[in-house]
């Protein structure tokens, strides 16, 4: 793994890459609940198969950024891109990852070959939320509060109480209770999370991207979705959203896998994976 620093206007990016420059590109883009870190693993594993780069987004990981001025996560998913000179890449993410690779891709439908997508969020989206599930997003709701009001002397202690409740919403899921096989993908959201708040507290503006509710049947890319059915219901339903709207969209359930599916089931996603990308490099031989 190869790591380095790229400059973007008001700060820096954290990147780490794998695999040759040779191979078919493929950008990763972490989850809200990570860093870039989440996806090492992965990369080693198919560093045979894509040339892989993953950065840290913006108030993300060591990433740094000014509080000065507005600034776009499109605009600092292209600056990796032309960091790496790749004009064009496969688009992996995860969750808010997800959510941002969908929104590069209708920006710059151009620079993008295909899409796969986890436990993906869609911006703009209304999805439901299950009477069961509620009481569990709402303590991460409140958690998130408390952290944001709290002082100085007590900041710690409320970053610990967000963190217990996103680890017991996101890594366990809503209908499952915590299980001693899960306590190693708990402890690494839990360490990653951390490093995330200590630049989370004050953060910049950023620039809307239009919400891809609506328009996700302009995709007209390669789409692989993969989504736990141990997910939220909202998750659930976006997936089944982008399987329904897009052209080219296939969706695969992982039982037994809450919203981290990258680190619970990272066996399950490298093989998806794998096997897609060279779905992806046979389909013009096929068209052909």
């Amino acid at each position: 793994m190869e790591t380095r620093t790229i400059t973007v206007p008001g700060g820096t990016l954290r990147t780490g890459s794998s695999g040759t420059p040779d191979r078919p590109a493929a950008l990763l883009v972490h989850s809200g609940i990570a860093h870039a870190e989440m996806w090492f693993p992965l990369m080693r594993e198919l560093d045979d198969e894509m040339f892989g780069v993953a950065y840290d987004c913006r108030c993300f990981g060591e990433s740094t950024t000014t509080l000065d001025g507005e600034f776009s996560d499109i605009g600092d998913l292209a600056s990796v891109l032309d960091a790496y000179g790749l004009e064009s890449a496969v688009l992996v993410g995860e969750s808010r990852g997800a959510r941002l690779a969908v929104d590069f891709a209708l920006a710059h439908p151009e620079r993008v070959r295909g899409l796969f997508l986890l436990a993906p969020d869609v911006s703009g989206l209304d999805t439901p939320v299950a009477d069961d599930e509620r009481p569990l997003i709402d303590a991460v709701g409140a958690a998130e509060e408390a952290w944001d009001e709290a002082d100085e002397a007590d900041t710690a202690r409320r970053v610990e109480e967000l963190i217990a409740h996103e680890v017991r919403l996101f890594v366990d899921g809503p209908g499952r209770e915590p299980a001693p096989e899960r306590a190693a993908v708990r402890e690494a959201v839990a360490d990653m999370l951390r490093l995330n708040y200590t630049q989370q507290k004050d953060t910049p503006d950023f620039v809307k991207a239009e919400p891809a509710a609506g328009r996700l049947e302009k995709l007209d890319v390669p789409v692989r979705v993969l989504v736990g059915d141990a997910d939220t219901t909202g998750m659930r339903a976006a997936a089944e959203e982008i399987e329904r709207a897009c052209p080219q969209a296939s969706l695969v359930r992982v039982p037994d896998a809450a919203h981290a599916l990258t680190l619970e089931r990272g066996d399950i996603v490298v093989h998806e994976l794998r096997t897609w990308l060279r779905e992806l490099r046979q389909a013009p031989e096929t068209a052909a």
